[in-house]
């Protein structure tokens, strides 16, 4: 597992007005385990609140290995206290694309725009560094706070997997969005 450092300085830090975004370090696990799990954030993740596994300090080092394990993935920090995660996954390098993963763990922390502005550093890290073509992601209908966040950063939507998701034997569609570097970089 690859731990760091403040010192961080190898181009793996994002750093926005008041996000950062950067690789797990020391005490991760510790503050994502205090962070618990909200259910209403699990829903909203497509998981049903009554299967949620319990919450442990081995579950929350979990989370921590598959960001350290998984190029690019970062840990949504704001002042200095672990808030999410985020991470470019699936990419096609033939046609320069891959999909876009994010998430806040801490529920005082929603509404506070740290969703908005995380995503708005990744898309700049996929289109100007990465030199991606194309940015791609799904979000649960009723995620309605994640929807209006991607569609502020600029993410357009492009279809419905209809009842893809079945929570609490109810079927909610995921709703299928994507972001051009062309509409990125003008």
């Amino acid at each position: 597992m690859r731990l760091v450092g403040e010192e961080e300085t190898d181009g793996r830090v994002l750093r926005g007005e008041t996000v950062t975004l950067r690789p797990p370090r020391a005490g991760d696990a510790e503050a994502r385990f205090a962070l618990g799990q909200d259910p209403t954030i699990a829903r909203m993740y497509g998981i049903d609140p009554a299967k949620l596994k319990p919450w442990s300090r081995e579950v929350a080092m979990d989370w921590v290995t598959r960001i350290s394990n998984h190029d690019p993935a970062w840990i949504i920090d704001v002042d200095d206290q672990v808030v999410g995660d985020a991470r470019l996954h699936g990419f096609d390098t033939f046609n320069g694309s891959a999909s876009l993963a994010i998430g806040l763990a801490d529920p005082a922390r929603l509404g506070q725009g740290i969703g908005r502005q995380a995503v708005a550093l990744i898309l700049d890290h996929a289109f100007r560094t990465l030199g991606l073509h194309r940015v791609a992601l799904r979000c649960l209908e009723i995620n309605t706070r994640a929807i209006r966040c991607y569609e502020a950063c600029g993410f357009r939507r492009e279809g419905v997997a209809r009842e893809a998701v079945n929570l609490g034997g109810q079927w909610y569609d995921d709703i299928l969005m994507a972001k051009l570097a062309q509409d990125h970089l003008r």
